[in-house]
């Protein structure tokens, strides 16, 4: 064959090399990274392969010449166009494209990282995801299962019921004396005897001091000789009234005898005349016996009643000698009596006034006297203190002891916003005087359904809590009417609900929930990101 021979430009001649210039080598490293790249992809594609088949959820993803399902559709590469789905939204978390390919992470449920990178030579995708639950996708994503899923969530439950919150109230107390006096003498006196020290106990009516007083045993002696003079003036004026009756009741029943022995004869008389048996001296004669006997008669009348009349007031003016003669005696009695200082209560002697030997006028304060019941005062709540009415049992705390009381004084009346009441010690051995501690007492705070705090679940001004119902979680709107310690008293459900006690974060309404130990499937949520294959079915 003949050979053309055309010239050689000097454009055409190949350019001469440098003297010192160096021999390029091959870019090995961009030949390096794609392959790389697609193996990393073909190791997530049969770990995804090996999970799907003990996955409770379905992913899909395809890439090149295969696909591969992981236990959630963690991600998807695709040689052309690599696409990941969310197993909520469906979205592509990640994408790394190049002029050949694309590459797509997935998103997990509630947290995952994707990441893709694609060659400038090469079609190949890799994507990687990461959840608090495992599952590996075809790229070799891992995520966590998601709510679309229809996950139940295990949660604690308890049935509640109506009833009354109460709190244990704490107030401040001093235990003080339930009585305090000081007691005066009665009478004037010189000190002859002191019985009781400063500090000793003493009983009701015992003697603290004793004073000397000769004036007042005369005055008991006189005044005990007019009482016998009186009382003797009774009984001579009784007998004397009571003998001198019997005389004149005797002597109104003679001349009542005597008028009518005298009337009868005139009746005979009158009779007679009337046949000329008797004449008209007879018969005046007659009638001036019976005017006789009848003036006799309304004498002894009058002087019974005169008796009578002696005898109601002039005993009584007697009987009113004898009881102020009893009285002077009984004054002079008690005024001889007062020179014993007495105790008027059971209490403990606080202090002397005066020593022995001393005169003390009557009215001056000998000593002071505290009583030995012991009580506490508080300040109660009005609110609070119509629950405790007089004997209403309260205890009073200091420290590790324990000490019973009564409520004995109930103002009911607040002061200041609260209301004082007494309480007094029940048993024997109360704690001293003075002593600081702590009333205690069971307050109602409210009346209502009993749930746990922990149930109670605020957004903005609504409150609410869960409660299962047919295996859902339902959301209440509840008003709380009172809180104390772990318990809040509310309304706005039902007597015998069973509450969610502690509902998880992000609990919705409607979600499937379960109390046993672990959480199980209720059926299968199938969907775009739940799980199911791609969109177009399975290449």
């Amino acid at each position: 064959m003949d050979q053309v021979t055309r010239p050689v430009s000097e454009q055409d001649s190949p350019p001469a090399p440098a003297p010192n210039s160096k021999r390029r080598t091959f870019p090995w490293g961009w030949l390096l990274v794609p392959l790389l790249l697609g193996g990393v992809g073909y190791v997530g594609y049969r770990l995804g392969q090996d999970d799907a088949s003990s996955s409770a959820t379905a992913g899909g993803g395809f890439g090149g010449s295969g696909f591969g399902g992981g236990a959630t559709p963690g991600g998807a590469g695709q040689g052309s166009s690599g696409q990941g789905g969310s197993t909520r939204t469906g979205g592509q978390s990640a994408a790394g494209q190049s002029a050949g390919g694309q590459g797509a992470g997935g998103q997990t449920a509630r947290a995952g990282a994707g990441s893709a990178a694609g060659s400038r030579t090469g079609a190949a995708g890799s994507a990687a995801g990461a959840g608090t639950r495992s599952g590996r996708g075809s790229a070799g994503g891992q995520g966590q299962t998601g709510g679309g899923s229809g996950v139940t969530t295990p949660v604690q439950a308890a049935a509640v019921q109506q009833g009354i919150l109460r709190t244990e109230r704490r107030l401040t107390g001093t235990v003080a004396a339930a009585q305090e006096t000081t007691v005066s003498a009665r009478t004037s006196g010189t000190v002859s005897r002191i019985a009781a020290d400063v500090g000793g106990s003493v009983s009701a009516g015992q003697t603290v001091l004793a004073l000397s007083n000769n004036d007042l045993n005369t005055s008991v002696e006189s005044a005990r000789n007019a009482l016998e003079t009186a009382q003797v003036q009774l009984r001579s004026q009784t007998n004397s009234v009571q003998s001198q009756r019997a005389q004149l009741q005797q002597q109104v029943s003679a001349a009542q005898t005597t008028l009518a022995n005298a009337q009868q004869s005139l009746a005979a008389l009158e009779k007679l005349a009337t046949i000329g048996a008797a004449s008209r001296t007879e018969l005046n004669n007659q009638n001036a016996q019976v005017q006789a006997a009848r003036t006799t008669l309304t004498t002894a009348q009058a002087n019974l009643a005169q008796n009578t009349r002696a005898q109601t007031e002039g005993l009584a003016e007697a009987r009113l000698a004898v009881q102020r003669a009893q009285i002077a005696l009984n004054q002079a009695q008690a005024a001889a009596d007062a020179v014993r200082v007495t105790a008027p209560f059971a209490g403990q002697v606080t202090g002397l006034n005066v020593s022995e030997g001393q005169y003390l006028a009557a009215n001056s304060p000998a000593f002071t006297l505290v009583s030995s019941q012991r009580q506490v005062a508080v300040n109660v709540p009005a609110t609070e203190a119509g629950a405790l009415p007089v004997g209403a049992a309260l205890t009073f705390v200091v420290g590790q002891q324990k000490y019973p009381l009564k409520v004995a004084q109930n103002a009911a009346a607040p002061t200041g916003g609260s209301v004082p009441i007494i309480a007094r010690f029940t048993e024997a051995s109360p704690p001293a005087l003075g002593t600081v501690g702590s009333v205690v007492y069971s307050a109602k705070v409210a009346s209502g359904v009993l749930v746990p705090s922990t149930a109670l679940q605020a957004d903005n001004d609504q409150t609410y809590l869960f409660t299962i119902e047919n295996g859902k979680a339902q959301q209440h709107e509840v008003n709380v009417l009172g809180q104390a310690g772990t318990q809040s008293a509310v309304s706005g459900i039902d007597a015998g609900s069973e509450v969610i006690t502690q509902p998880p974060t992000g609990l919705l309404d409607g979600a499937s929930v379960t109390t046993s130990s672990g959480s199980r499937q209720r059926g299968s949520a199938v969907g775009p990101g739940a799980g199911g294959p791609p969109p177009g079915g399975t290449p």
